[in-house]
C-alpha cells in the first residue's frame, strides 16, 4: 500500500483550486492545509489514499519533464458518467487534455478514461476499470 503522494507545484493558490475540484469531485476531502510563509501543503484523503500538494514559495520552479521517474497518476472515478463531468469541467476551464474520454477495451474489457495535465504540467488520468 502507498502511506502518500506528494506532487510539488509552482503556484499553490491555482494548484489547490484545481486540486480542489478534481479531488473533491472524486471523494477526497480535506483533512489538513498549512502555509508558513514559506512553504504551503494541502492534504486531500479519501479511505486511506493520502495525496498532498506542497509549494516551496522561495523556489525557482522548473517546468516538470516527463522523462525518469513518474509517467503519469491515475485517479478511478466511480462511473463513465463521472468521467465526462470532470472531463467537459477541465475542458471548460482550459486544463490540458491530452487524450479525450474514449473505452481502452486493450487494458480491460471495461476501461474508459481521459488523459490531461494539471497546471504543473503533471500528466494525470481519470478512469474506470
Amino acid at each position: 500500500m502507498i502511506a502518500h503522494i506528494i506532487l510539488n507545484v509552482k503556484d499553490f493558490k491555482e494548484s489547490k483550486e484545481f486540486y480542489d475540484f478534481l479531488l473533491g469531485h472524486l471523494g477526497f476531502f480535506n483533512d489538513w492545509e498549512d502555509d508558513d510563509g514559506e512553504v504551503a501543503v494541502k492534504s486531500y484523503r479519501k479511505n486511506e489514499h493520502n495525496i498532498w500538494i506542497r509549494c516551496n514559495k522561495a523556489s525557482v520552479h522548473k517546468d516538470f519533464v516527463r522523462d525518469i521517474g513518474l509517467d503519469h497518476i491515475a485517479f478511478l472515478a466511480d462511473s463513465k458518467a463521472e468521467i465526462d463531468k470532470i472531463y467537459e469541467m477541465l475542458r471548460m476551464n482550459n486544463i490540458e487534455v491530452t487524450r479525450t474520454p474514449q473505452s481502452y477495451p486493450e487494458y480491460t474489457k471495461n476501461y474508459y478514461a481521459f488523459y490531461f495535465r494539471d497546471p504543473n504540467g503533471i500528466p494525470l488520468e481519470v478512469c474506470v476499470m
